[in-house]
């Protein structure tokens, strides 16, 4: 572990056991062999379709479910396998923004309340400088003070995700894991509060997983990227990396997809979306599990087991065809690279 590592997972791994009608169990693997490092200041997104196994990573990192193998440290220090009792005061520290925020909040509570109990840990301020600081919070997510005296219910769901942000900003954490903080915000709100996370990370040095489907919003806010696909990573580099040659099927099937639309080669990218459903593979499935719905499969993919592998500098695919896709280029110029910004966002170079 480097001095600025803030967050390593290593080999992290997650099983879920269902029962299904016909009362047979049947396992379901949610995150494979995943192994991933968050610096600090830095902005790691992770990307993927629904069922990827990015959430199931977030609650791990929160102690919200146990791993079934691997290692999480934070801070240089194992979290896994740590009691509560022992893994309280870290809690401050570490934060999550939940997709739904709804399902987040206690019903009884105001937001006002809500904000000075995410404080509870932070035993060096009174009750007056916590309710200070709630009310700054709701200013800086551009809520007014009335706000503090509602209840959830009473609020529309962009409003209970900015308030889900001030929560998670409230005990002043060192690593947010955001799980599609911006979702439920039309576009202008969507700008504002990705700028205002970018300031708070420049001022407090924040580290951030950032989870997103949309590929437009973690070009412009993450360092990084993890692409996943049923639990495993199949790709990761820079942001400069994954965007300008993608060497994965499934990275460029997701680039396409966003890109369609943005005039000119709408057919080239139209031949690089997937087909056919996420379907779960059997144990004892040796292969790539994108097999059945990749164009450049072959029958050595079902049968040989894809192995993370870089690919260049910085950039790692799981992809014995790696080299040879990229060679194609197709992404390069004048698509991702050279994407209008959306409204609301500052200019970044990438």
């Amino acid at each position: 572990m480097k001095a600025d590592d803030v967050l390593v997972i290593s080999n992290a791994s997650k099983v879920f056991t269902m029962r299904r009608r016909s009362l047979k169990r049947v396992s379901m693997t949610a995150v494979d062999d995943v192994s991933l490092t968050v610096r600090r200041a830095e902005t790691v997104g992770l990307v993927g379709e629904s069922g990827s196994g990015k959430s199931t990573l977030g609650r791990a990192i929160l102690r919200l479910l146990d791993l079934d193998g691997g290692r999480i440290l934070f801070e240089g220090r194992e979290i896994q396998g740590l009691n509560e009792r022992v893994f309280r005061p870290l809690r401050a520290k570490i934060q999550m923004v939940f997709q739904n925020p709804v399902t987040s909040f206690n019903p009884t509570m105001t937001i006002g309340q809500t904000l000075v109990d995410a404080m509870r840990l932070s035993r060096h301020r009174t009750l007056k400088q916590k309710e200070q600081r709630a009310l700054a919070l709701l200013d800086q997510m551009e809520l007014d003070e009335r706000f503090a005296t509602l209840y959830p219910y009473e609020m529309s769901g962009g409003q209970l995700q900015r308030v889900a942000l001030a929560r998670a900003l409230a005990p002043e954490p060192h690593f947010i894991f955001l799980d599609e903080p911006t979702a439920a915000l039309d576009m202008s709100i969507r700008g504002q509060i990705i700028n205002l996370l970018l300031d708070l990370q420049r001022q407090s040095s924040l580290s951030f997983i950032f989870v997103s489907h949309d590929l437009r919003v973690i070009r412009y806010i993450a360092d990084r990227i993890y692409v996943m696909y049923l639990g495993q990573v199949v790709e990761t580099g820079t942001k400069h990396a994954v965007f300008e040659s993608p060497h994965h099927p499934y990275t460029r099937a997701l680039l396409a997809a966003t890109l369609i639309g943005q005039g000119g080669r709408d057919e080239v990218r139209r031949a690089e979306m997937l087909t056919g459903e996420v379907t779960q593979r059997a144990h004892d499935f040796a292969g790539c599990k994108l097999y059945g719905r990749c164009r450049y499969a072959t029958e050595r993919c079902a049968r040989e087991p894809q192995v993370l592998r870089a690919v260049a500098q910085d950039h790692w695919a799981r992809c014995w065809r790696a080299e040879e896709l990229a060679r194609s280029g197709w992404l390069v110029k004048g698509s991702a690279a050279n994407e209008e910004p959306l409204s609301g966002f500052r200019q970044v170079a990438v």
